[in-house]
């Protein structure tokens, strides 16, 4: 297939089409696979029938014998017994969360009917995304060209929202990469969870922490799923590389790199267990993406469940293109595009200017210019 092709033109074109789009309703998924949170406990099933039979009757009756009617023979006991019995016995398929305590279950009771699939509901609002990632990183071609890729086949097989394959994004230091994943998931309209691989080396931030531990919660994906009610955020694992394994005082291990294992695997994904909600959860679209300085010290088994893509610097004229748009899009004055091309002319040290060092400068200027004027 041929690679992307995007003009200013395409642009204007694609922002045109889409004032025309309707407002496009986000399908609705499960996200708990094996739990059923019902509003009235299994005790309470056998009273609420009795209370129900006798409001009835009493409404019924237009007579004095309003009272010997509203009572319930035996007979009506009975079957009020069996009938609770029948629907206690359908509800024990599922796991009704009575070893989850009360805060936990008003997290989770939320998004038992389903939570919402994010992200663009057309082809052509996949296409605007794609050009306009092109447009403002043209050095990351070969990575727009992936993601656009995906999305389409999203849209095409499964209809609307951003489902990306596992991606591991390798190159230099301060190449813009974490940087394209937040605009993926900004131009999408999904959450973002930022997880730093070189801050620490447990799982415990991706799978959570099963009860019984000190400071036990779930994961930050599904914590992020359960407060916005999204079953496809996206997920980025700066520098894994630089992520090991902990060791605790029992001698029990714990890794980032194993912890991902299971997410990452479709199979699994589907309905992967919580270890500490103890509960079923379909983590299988969430958008898992991940960066990374050198991807061979990575164990074979992750780097076999996800892709992998090469990074490649900005040319001089790519990244004063990049200056360019980046001061329009701050407002910033138009003199600061020269200054900052001439700052960047000369490598620093043996090291090429990176995409990290021009946004810094532009994060200088635009400090610079909130200073009030000296009289």
């Amino acid at each position: 297939m041929q690679a992307l092709s995007f003009q200013a033109d395409f642009l204007g074109f694609l922002h045109l089409r889409r004032s025309h789009e309707g407002v496009h309703m986000p399908r609705i998924v499960p996200l708990l696979t094996d739990l059923k949170l019902f509003e009235t406990d299994d005790e309470d099933i056998e009273r609420r029938l009795r209370n129900h039979l006798e409001d009835v009757r009493y409404s019924s009756c237009k007579n004095d014998d309003a009272k010997e009617l509203k009572r319930l023979s035996w007979q009506d006991t009975d079957k009020i017994r069996r009938r609770a019995k029948k629907i206690i016995e359908a509800r024990g398929k599922y796991s009704q969360g009575q070893h989850l305590s009360r805060a936990d279950r008003k997290m989770l009771r939320p998004v038992t009917n389903g939570v919402a699939v994010g992200g663009p509901s057309s082809e052509h609002q996949v296409d605007e995304i794609a050009a306009m990632l092109y447009d403002e990183m043209p050095w990351m071609q070969q990575v727009i060209n992936e993601i656009w890729l995906d999305m389409r086949h999203n849209i095409i097989e499964h209809g609307s929202g951003l489902k990306l394959r596992p991606t591991l994004l390798v190159g230099g230091a301060g190449l813009g990469k974490t940087h394209l994943v937040r605009r993926i998931a900004d131009l999408s309209r999904l959450p973002i969870v930022h997880i730093d691989g070189g801050a620490s080396s447990e799982g415990f931030p991706i799978a959570g922490l099963s009860r019984g531990w000190g400071g036990a919660e779930c994961g930050r994906p599904l914590k992020a799923m359960l407060s916005t009610k999204v079953a496809n955020p996206v997920v980025i694992i700066d520098e894994i590389d630089k992520a090991g394994t902990a060791f605790g005082t029992s001698g029990h291990s714990t890794s980032m790199h194993s912890a991902l294992l299971g997410l990452l695997e479709p199979v699994s994904a589907v309905d992967w267990h919580c270890p500490y909600f103890q509960v079923g959860v379909d983590m299988s679209r969430v958008n898992w993406l991940m960066t990374a300085n050198d991807a061979t010290v990575l164990p074979a088994l992750l780097r076999s469940r996800v892709r992998t893509i090469h990074v490649e610097p900005p040319s001089q004229a790519q990244l004063e293109a990049f200056i360019e748009k980046e001061v329009f899009r701050r407002s910033l004055p138009e003199d600061c595009v020269n200054q900052i091309a001439k700052a960047i002319q000369k490598p620093i040290g043996n090291k090429a200017v990176s995409v990290r060092f021009v946004a810094k400068l532009l994060e200088e200027v635009q400090r610079l210019e909130t200073l009030p004027l000296k009289h």
